[in-house]
């Protein structure tokens, strides 16, 4: 049996390669989402998964600013936040909220940190422009 994995480390090691390979050409919600993805396998192996939230969160919020900044160099000047329907009461709270795109550049309105959506991938709200 040397050299077998479980079903659940084949598993992580496939998020691993995902989210490294994500992290690496720049797809910081893709990224993000796999952490979360991580996060998720823990949580049902009743381990810790601070460290992959954490990940999940500042990946996302790495892809926020990115959004952000574009539409700040295509001149638009605010934005509207879009939840999901299935979003969680946290991002629900947002949906259709406008910011300065110069506001929300210093502190970004998403990804909602706490968000707590049941599929587990993370916020997954978004800008439009306005």
């Amino acid at each position: 049996m040397e050299g077998k994995f479980s079903k659940a480390d084949e598993r992580w090691r496939k998020l691993n390669k995902k989210a490294i390979e994500a992290s690496s050409g720049g797809d910081w919600f893709s990224a993000g989402t796999t952490y979360y993805e991580m996060a998720r396998q823990l949580e049902g192996e009743d381990k810790d998964n601070s460290r992959e939230r954490r990940l999940g969160y500042e990946m996302k919020l790495r892809h926020s600013r990115s959004e952000l900044e574009n539409y700040r160099k295509s001149g638009v000047k605010k934005i509207e936040v879009l939840a999901t329907p299935e979003s969680c009461k946290h991002c629900l709270k947002l949906d259709g909220k406008t910011f300065s795109v110069a506001k929300a550049l210093k502190n970004p309105p998403v990804p909602v940190e706490e968000c707590d959506q049941e599929l587990g991938y993370g916020c997954r709200c978004t800008y439009l422009p306005v």
